[in-house]
């Protein structure tokens, strides 16, 4: 984040913003006064800052649009001045990357004259925090996560008008050949000559429009699934590469079909109407991890931590096995984990496995350095260890630990056993080299013999 000292009430107003994003957005923000730990060389940490970040937010402040346009000087020291030439460079060096990247934010109190002209408000977006609050920072939200607020409706057939008639042009798509089979929420649907009633409202994401969405099964056998959905609309790489995920992770479960009881079991894979539904099970009635990550500030006492590592220990083991397919994960959340009552984790889908690695993958609270979207890293059997040892951090603290620089994990779960606590905080080391096979953290996680009783 880069801002301007123009006040001491700016400063506090800059240092909430950023605590939000961190806090309750899940966004990796940086700022100048959390290093302040030891003394640093400020020149180089904030060349590393702008070489390393995916975006720089841009607050807008009178002092910060006559600093970064080369107009002022700042009060607060000569780092500021070097900082705004160094971004001024940037966008002399890559004009149309650096748009993307420098992002202009205007704080509540604040206005888009406030914006160095060099960044060009007027004819390039900025983004108005109205309120310092999820659906205040929406658009914000949008242009880091790489997703569209609203999604770019099929391009049908152009109809002409009929002669003697209003010229108005209509676009209708197609109506379907066969029974509906678009996943809605708490609808019948028809898969495969399959009806399932849909739990929630399934959610929607990426170019290729994947929908997914939890289901009850009807007609014998009743049983509890999980529906993913690509609806193929236009014939696109995307929606291609989407499609053959599906495949791929159907073909992936087959092959592990008897390997591990942490797998999930296959009931379809249907094709219909440019719509491609990858149907498995879920076992029971069972909830998510993410239903039994307790609350910042909660006291976790050691009989549920001990039970909460055993979970995640077995999730290891099977993880093990995925990756003597040479497969991985690659998107391990608390919501993605199901969990039974006796503390077993399993998984609920193969998550990125179906995928081929891109930069930028599985931007959540837990992903790894080399999942970056700058990171010249490659993801691998390591990135599912660092990724088990956040959630495991998650689920014993409280919060995901910092992605920058971990505090050690025992310094907030104090009735973490020593082994399990080393274990974690080596999985959650920046370079995947130094962080221990997953085996080995299985096995830690898994070794409750010096729990405090």
């Amino acid at each position: 984040m880069s801002y301007a000292h123009d006040s001491a009430e700016h400063d506090r107003a800059v240092r909430e913003f950023a605590t939000f994003l961190r806090a309750e957005a899940g966004i990796d923000a940086h700022l100048d006064v959390w290093y302040t730990d030891r003394r640093r060389d400020w020149t180089s940490w904030a060349i590393d800052q702008l070489r390393r970040a995916e975006f720089v937010l841009a607050i807008a402040s009178p002092q910060y649009k006559r600093i970064v346009d080369g107009r002022g000087h700042s009060a607060a020291g000569k780092m500021e001045v070097l900082e705004a030439a160094m971004l001024r460079d940037n966008l002399v060096r890559d004009l149309p990357g650096e748009t993307r990247r420098i992002l202009p934010v205007v704080l509540p109190g604040h206005d888009a004259g406030e914006i160095p002209e060099c960044l060009c408000g007027n004819s390039t977006t900025h983004y108005a925090v109205e309120e310092v609050t999820l659906a205040g920072v929406r658009e914000l939200l949008a242009a880091l996560a790489g997703t569209p607020l609203y999604e770019l409706p099929p391009l049908v057939p152009f109809v002409a008008p009929e002669r003697g008639v209003d010229p108005l042009v209509v676009g209708v798509r197609p109506a379907a050949s066969g029974p509906v089979a678009i996943l809605t929420a708490e609808a019948e649907v028809e898969i495969g000559g399959t009806r399932y009633l849909v739990h929630g409202d399934p959610r929607e994401d990426g170019p290729a429009i994947i929908r997914r969405a939890r289901a009850l099964r009807l007609g014998p056998p009743h049983e509890n699934v999980w529906l993913r959905q690509v609806d193929v609309r236009r014939d696109t790489p995307a929606a291609q590469a989407a499609s053959a995920a599906l495949t791929r992770e159907r073909d992936l479960l087959d092959a592990l079909r008897g390997k591990d009881s942490g797998f999930p079991a296959v009931r379809q894979l249907v094709r219909e109407n440019g719509l491609v539904t990858l149907v498995t099970a879920w076992p029971g009635s069972s909830g998510t991890l993410a239903d039994f990550v307790p609350q910042r500030g909660e006291v976790i006492d050691a009989w549920r931590t001990r039970r909460t590592l055993s979970g995640l220990a077995g999730l290891g083991r099977t993880l093990t096995v995925l990756h003597s397919r040479r497969a991985t994960h690659r998107l391990l959340t608390p919501a993605g984990l199901i969990r039974f009552d006796d503390g077993k984790v399993v998984l609920r889908d193969l998550g990125l496995a179906g995928t081929d690695y891109r930069p930028g993958e599985a931007a959540t609270p837990y992903q790894a350095p080399e999942q970056r979207v700058r990171s010249n890293g490659r993801a691998g059997p390591w990135t599912d260890v660092r990724q088990l040892a956040a959630v495991a951090y998650h689920v014993v603290t409280g919060f995901p630990p910092d992605p920058a620089v971990p505090v050690p994990v025992r310094q907030f779960a104090t009735a973490l056993p020593e082994r399990a606590a080393g274990a974690i905080d080596a999985a959650l080391a920046i370079d995947p080299a130094k962080r221990p096979a997953m085996r080995v953290l299985a096995a830690a996680l898994g070794d409750t013999s010096d729990h405090r009783r």
